[in-house]
């Protein structure tokens, strides 16, 4: 029988998360906005349908958890307003027993859980930790979306860039010859001054997570998504330049592996820390010799990272393990 996500496991998803709760009954009210407030990033409360109608219009939260019976505007009116303009919002109504011949309406307003009250603590949990990370991969599907066509657009400038650049040099034979020797010899153009400070900090951070690693020998799952969101961000940056596109779309899909594999993660931990040092020491290394510097040859590095990120999701995917796994 799977075990039910504990506290640590849930505020790992709905910490990235905003939630709005209604209630009109202050005492529940009260109570259940303080322990949302420990496990979200952010919390709105309201005290009817109206008041909540308006909050999300406002700010659009990632979660609503509303009751239905409420004075001024109710939850089933709420909810279907809110349906109307935004068919993808995401909703837990909390109600008596009595309100269940009301199912069948909810079901039809697109509400995602139905919890009686009093509401137990494990079914709040999983409901929680259910919706809650559907919702991170949704944000994560259209970060990636997002990601692409800014790649793709990215791409089209190099191509149309390249382009020109042919056209102009196509009765240089000798200006030719040098774009050819080194096709990214401007790409410290490109380089912003606040990209460079964030993949500083963000080396620092991924330096202070594996030492921890090290440190520790034992790590849960809040730590792996931190890491993961990291080597993301780390990866984004990259991407945004033709040179480092294929560092990029590394880091990203190593990013993912750790996310979609993290009990794996903190199984085959002593493993996998050893490789990651070694790894970020070469990140560093290519930052302060490459992006910090103008290289003649930025993508030296490339094949390097490109291995060692190659080995790390081989360890995440291995399913089968004869013996001690030795890196040498």
């Amino acid at each position: 029988m799977t075990q039910p996500p504990t506290l640590n496991d849930l505020k790992a998803v709905t910490s990235q998360l905003s939630v709005l709760y209604v209630e009109d009954e202050a005492m529940l009210r009260e109570g259940l906005q303080s322990s949302l407030r420990q496990l979200f990033g952010n919390v709105e409360v309201a005290e009817d349908g109206a008041i909540g109608l308006a909050l999300y219009e406002n700010a659009q939260f990632d979660l609503i958890i509303t009751d239905i019976s409420m004075p001024n505007m109710d939850g089933i009116t709420m909810i279907r307003k809110i349906k109307e303009h935004h068919p993808q919002a995401h909703i837990i109504v909390t109600s008596a027993q009595n309100d269940s011949d009301r199912l069948l309406e909810l079901i039809n307003l697109g509400v995602d859980r139905f919890l009686t009250k009093p509401i137990g603590k494990i079914a709040l949990i999983e409901a929680l930790y259910s919706i809650g990370n559907m919702l991170i991969a949704i944000k994560q599907a259209e970060a990636y979306r997002r990601e692409l066509e800014q790649k793709v657009r990215l791409l089209n400038t190099y191509i149309k860039k390249d382009s020109l650049k042919a056209a102009a040099t196509s009765t240089n034979p000798v200006l030719s010859k040098k774009e050819e020797e080194h096709p990214h010899q401007d790409y410290h153009e490109h380089l912003l001054d606040e990209e460079l400070d964030e993949l500083r900090d963000l080396n620092e951070e991924l330096d202070h997570d594996i030492l921890l690693a090290f440190q520790n020998n034992r790590i849960d799952l809040a730590y792996v998504t931190r890491l993961s969101n990291r080597y993301e961000r780390y990866g984004a940056i990259l991407a945004r330049h033709h040179a480092f596109i294929d560092i990029g779309v590394g880091l990203h899909s190593m990013a993912r592996e750790f996310s979609t594999h993290q009990q794996t993660f903190i199984e085959r931990l002593s493993s996998i820390r050893e490789l990651l040092e070694s790894f970020n020491f070469t990140l560093i290394t290519f930052r302060k010799n490459v992006l910090e510097k103008h290289s003649h040859n930025p993508t030296f590095y490339n094949a390097s990272l490109l291995s060692d990120i190659a080995m790390i999701q081989n360890l995440l995917n291995q399913t089968e393990i004869d013996g001690d796994i030795e890196f040498f």
